[in-house]
């Protein structure tokens, strides 16, 4: 019985690298963007756009091996989604709608050692495709029988991802929001920042970022440490994106300041936070000192609906006052006018 053991690289499990590679073996990279994405550092990586329905694109993608031997490298394309807040590449050569609109211009290329060469990719989306983001990965694999007696089947996959929105006019915009940072250590009592981010636009955001410590106890700095997770959030999704920080750092309190980023867009806040003592306590979420700064419409309309409820308490009360002294006696009662 043949066993097959894939490894995955960069495209499956969600690194954002300027080229998928496995040491000493094989690598693809992205060769061209559009250029109205050449300040998106996604799109430098994966394949990004927004297309109308029947559009086609063309990208080259560099197949390189790195490996000491001949290797016989197959290319083809995969399906891939979003779930539990991760970009998850689909197993062996699942396919999709978006796989069926993508041709390649070869099958495999044969590299001798530290060559490489360029694939064509085609993107022809279908005249009737639907609204919405699709996801993908075009797949550079090799594989080789183990030197061992069990059997296995060795592959290893590297990918370049695809994110195409479909949809006629203009690509819908893409935003998030921070709404709180929570502090907590974990069993070993590494301080921890879970930071809440929701995707208010409409693409799918990879996150990327980090957070500096100012202000600590003796006016202690440190940082910057980078965002230790990878997450990709959905429109109209919530995740929560965590930081681990050095585990000999003091409670507390600390000024942080967190950069958040996807692509071009960036979001920085601030807040004064502190880390609970015990190991794997969590303290509670803390709002950006910056948030209404950056909601401004949304801060007009809280103190809008706050001046509204205190208009409407102190009506109540002069009602309340005025039918009480009325009671009394003190107050004439109204007559309507002759």
């Amino acid at each position: 019985m043949l066993t097959c053991l894939v490894t995955l690289l960069n495209g499956g499990t969600g690194a954002l690298a300027t080229e998928d590679k496995a040491e000493n073996s094989i690598g693809i990279r992205l060769l061209e963007m559009p250029a109205n994405r050449a300040d998106d550092p996604r799109a430098q990586v994966y394949i990004v756009d927004h297309l109308a329905p029947g559009a086609v694109i063309k990208r080259h993608v560099l197949i390189t091996n790195s490996s000491p031997a001949p290797q016989h490298i197959e290319v083809f394309p995969g399906a891939a989604g979003i779930e539990d807040d991760a970009f998850n590449a689909l197993a062996g050569r699942a396919g999709s709608e978006l796989t069926s609109w993508i041709s390649l211009d070869r099958a495999a290329v044969d590299l001798p050692p530290g060559a490489s060469e360029k694939v064509l990719v085609t993107i022809a989306v279908d005249p009737i495709a639907s609204t919405g983001e699709r996801y993908g990965v075009i797949w550079a694999e090799t594989s080789a029988p183990s030197n061992t007696p069990d059997n296995v089947l060795m592959v290893t996959r590297v990918g370049v991802r695809v994110y195409l929105d479909i949809g006629p006019g203009g690509e819908p915009p893409a935003s998030f929001d921070i709404s709180s940072l929570t502090p907590s250590r974990d069993g070993d009592r590494r301080p921890e920042v879970l930071t809440t981010v929701h995707n208010t636009g409409g693409r799918a955001l990879d996150m990327a970022g980090e957070l500096s410590l100012s202000d600590g106890p003796g006016g202690v700095t440190a940082g910057p440490f980078p965002v230790s997770t990878a997450v990709t959030v959905l429109p109209g999704h919530t995740a929560g994106v965590r930081t681990v920080l050095d585990q000999r750092l003091p409670d507390g309190p600390w000024k942080a300041r967190l950069t958040l980023r996807s692509g071009f867009l960036e979001r920085v806040v601030t807040a004064t936070i502190t880390f609970p003592a015990a190991a794997g306590a969590v303290g509670g979420p803390v709002t950006p000192e910056n948030w209404f700064q950056t909601h401004p419409l949304l801060a007009s309309g809280l103190a809008a609906l706050a001046a509204a409820v205190l208009f409407a308490a102190f009506f109540v009360t002069r009602r309340r006052l005025t039918s009480r002294r009325r009671e009394r006696g003190e107050v004439e009662p109204l007559t309507e006018g002759v």
